[in-house]
């Protein structure tokens, strides 16, 4: 009858409008449209870069009515950073909360508080065929590069996260680090002795399974990104040292080169790691400089997601650092560092109230598939949600 025709409808237009109510309030659509396996992701994390980190490389680099890079990206929103067990987040809790969508305990990498493995958002795009890398300006295997491809309770086991990241397979691996590849039996060409005390050289290892090896700028340079590459470039013994060379922005460009060859598409992480230790430090024009290279390495990122629309580019932070707020005006304060010229000359101070995190929600930045849902304010495991739709696991 007519009435059973209605009914029948209503029935089947209920979960449509229960997942059309859904959507406001940043939850994930549970059926979205871009369906396909080519999706790639850029995910830029600035390691301690809060608003006050990128107001400060603004009003340095442009100006009061500047705009960063990062600045021009098509949604905006702010991302909640509290890790399990109180309010300050570690660099290991933030980015396994991006990375696996799952809040932890601090000093944690991949790992539910309860020790439990995490599977992060690398490892289901390695599942789907796609291609993958990490790049930093600290070493590979520090904290938030480990939190994409490692599992472990202890982010100071640094020896073990190397041997778990070149045991992973990853594509494109670019970063410092080299004395956790290397045994202690061996000198690197930092030069630095080794901290390995299991007799592997991680690097040959990976020599030996097909990688290409890179070491410093002349050599990176020269690499065939046209060809079919794996590469591993380790470019210091730890960090990577001022002014960096490659610089971050040279390393996205080459590692997308490489990984787009992937017709299924590619996952890739950027991280600006050394912008956290100099707000550590209380260093305020090495903040800004960092900031600005790694604002710089996020505009080849837009270079690339504004031709390949299939392409999810997120800008956001793990945590800000140092307490930092950029003022026109001086407090007189005996940690006060400036003044700092904008280039129309208009000075300004920067200003720090800890060594350590702040507890500040960070800006998040996205353009491409699913970044629309990227508004508002949210907990840092919904960048996991909206990049997993975007893999459409």
């Amino acid at each position: 009858s007519f009435l059973s025709i209605r009914i029948s409808l209503i029935a089947l237009l209920l979960p449509v409008l229960a997942i059309a109510c859904s959507q406001n309030n940043n939850q994930v659509p549970a059926n979205s449209p871009n369906s396909g396996n080519t999706n790639s992701i850029i995910l830029f994390i600035g390691d301690g870069m809060g608003s006050e980190q990128r107001k400060a490389a603004l009003w340095y680099s442009a100006g009061l009515n500047g705009t960063l890079n990062m600045d021009t990206l098509s949604y905006a929103g702010n991302a909640k950073t509290a890790s399990i067990g109180g309010a300050l987040t570690d660099s290991a809790a933030a980015g396994t909360a991006m990375s696996t969508g799952t809040k932890t305990s601090n000093g944690f990498i991949a790992m539910g508080s309860s020790q439990n493995t995490l599977q992060t958002i690398l490892e289901i795009a390695q599942l789907q065929g796609k291609s993958t890398g990490l790049i930093t300006t600290t070493q590979i295997p520090h904290a938030t590069p480990a939190t994409f491809a490692a599992h472990i309770s202890d982010r100071k086991k640094m020896i073990e996260i190397a041997s778990q990241i070149i045991d992973k397979n990853i594509d494109v691996l670019f970063g410092g680090g080299e004395s956790y590849f290397i045994p202690n039996t061996e000198i690197g060409n930092y030069p630095a002795i080794g901290k390995r005390t299991d007799s592997r050289n991680l690097i040959n290892e990976a020599v030996s399974s097909g990688y290409t090896y890179v070491y410093d700028r002349d050599s990176f340079l020269a690499l065939d990104t046209e060809s079919k590459l794996k590469v591993i470039g380790i470019f210091s013994d730890e960090g990577m040292t001022r002014p960096f060379s490659p610089t971050l922005e040279e390393m996205t460009q080459a590692a997308i080169n490489i990984l787009e060859k992937n017709p299924k598409g590619f996952f890739l992480m950027v991280e600006g790691g050394q912008i956290d230790w100099a707000g550590h430090a209380n260093e305020a024009l090495n903040n800004m400089q960092d900031t600005l290279d790694f604002d710089a390495a996020v505009n080849i990122g837009i270079n690339y997601q504004s031709k390949n629309s299939n392409t999810l580019l997120i800008v956001t932070a793990d945590h800000g650092t140092g307490g930092m707020s950029a003022s026109l005006t001086s407090t007189g304060a005996s940690d006060e560092d400036g003044p700092y010229n904008m280039p129309d000359n208009t000075p300004f101070y920067i200003n720090w109230s800890t060594k350590g995190h702040s507890a500040v929600d960070v800006p998040v930045n996205a353009s491409g598939p699913s970044s629309e849902l990227l508004t508002g304010t949210f907990e840092n495991t919904f960048i996991f949600d909206v990049m997993k739709l975007q893999l459409r696991q």
